[in-house]
């Protein structure tokens, strides 16, 4: 495909198209690579909540249990509003 005019020039319109087609795709990946990120960060996250309450329990003390679960707890809920958060503006 060439992008010269018929007087030899550089066909700037199309060039400039090209381009932006490009920057689409480029966001658009990117868009996408991040959702997975999250959607993989949220998973790490779920496990280590859940063995840091698992071992807790272990322990048979009930103070630890009590201070892994109210940790968990609220780890969870601020994560589960920044990364929605997140996500939202991702799919925008």
């Amino acid at each position: 495909m060439s992008t010269n005019d018929p007087t030899g020039g550089v066909d700037l319109e199309a060039a400039t198209q090209r381009v932006r087609d490009l920057s689409e795709q480029v966001v658009a990946q990117a868009k996408k690579n991040g959702l997975t990120f999250l959607e993989g960060y949220e998973r790490v996250l779920k496990n280590m909540l859940d063995l840091e309450e698992q071992a807790a329990k272990g322990t048979g003390q009930d103070w630890a249990t009590t201070l892994a679960t109210t940790h968990a707890n609220f780890v969870r809920e601020t994560s589960e509003v920044f990364l929605g958060v997140m996500k939202d503006q991702l799919k925008r």
